[in-house]
């Protein structure tokens, strides 16, 4: 049986999310990637979100 080290999940919403919560749970390293926008919507900027970490 082969023994999974770690794991990469790409994209972090809902589905990408579980899954790596469900890796992480189960043990294994995971690292979660995901694409940052380059600007806000006009919504978020109504909402006063910043896209700083």
């Amino acid at each position: 049986m082969i023994r999974i080290e770690s794991a990469a999940v790409l994209g972090a919403g809902t589905m990408g999310a579980q899954i790596a919560a469900h890796l992480a749970n189960a043990g294994i390293p995971v690292l979660l990637l995901d694409i940052a926008p380059r600007e806000l919507n006009e919504e978020e900027r109504k909402r006063n979100l910043t896209l700083e970490s």
